[in-house]
């Protein structure tokens, strides 16, 4: 009966505790990045749209990294609950992720241009419950002769 009684009030401490963590996070957000290309500044409104010119064959590395903004002190990065890049497989082909040291922090993808046109890329992701889209706007140029 003791053990039980032990182990109800181990449990009961580790909630507060993770609780107390989140409650403490004031926010939490992705910064989304690319390389390879210029991403543009984001335009407000419900989904954040970013605006991406590339030319067919062009390779760009998409990074949405998970940010966590806490009361009175700077934002740090944290690992997203869930996080995955959408995208038009007639417009962009998937390529292989270099091997290098994996961020948990972040959700990337790298994408080769097809075809010319204009076309969108989104972000869905979920961090410490707040769900967030992100849409990427590539303009995508036909190649140069």
């Amino acid at each position: 009966m003791v053990q039980l009684k032990w182990w109800g009030g181990a449990c009961a401490v580790a909630v507060v505790l993770a609780a107390a963590g989140v409650a403490h996070a004031s926010g939490a957000t992705f910064a989304i990045t690319a390389e390879g290309a210029k991403l543009g500044a984001p335009e407000d409104g419900d989904i954040p749209k970013y605006t991406l010119k590339v030319d067919v064959g062009q390779t760009v590395t998409l990074a949405a990294q998970g940010m966590v903004l806490p009361r009175g002190g700077n934002p740090a990065p944290a690992e997203p609950d869930a996080a995955a890049w959408l995208f038009d497989d007639a417009a962009f082909q998937l390529q292989p992720l270099e091997k290098e040291k994996a961020d948990k922090t972040k959700a990337v993808v790298v994408l080769k241009a097809l075809k010319p046109g204009t076309t969108k890329v989104r972000f869905v992701g979920n961090i410490l419950g707040y769900e967030r889209k992100y849409d990427v706007v590539v303009e995508v140029a036909a190649e140069k002769k």
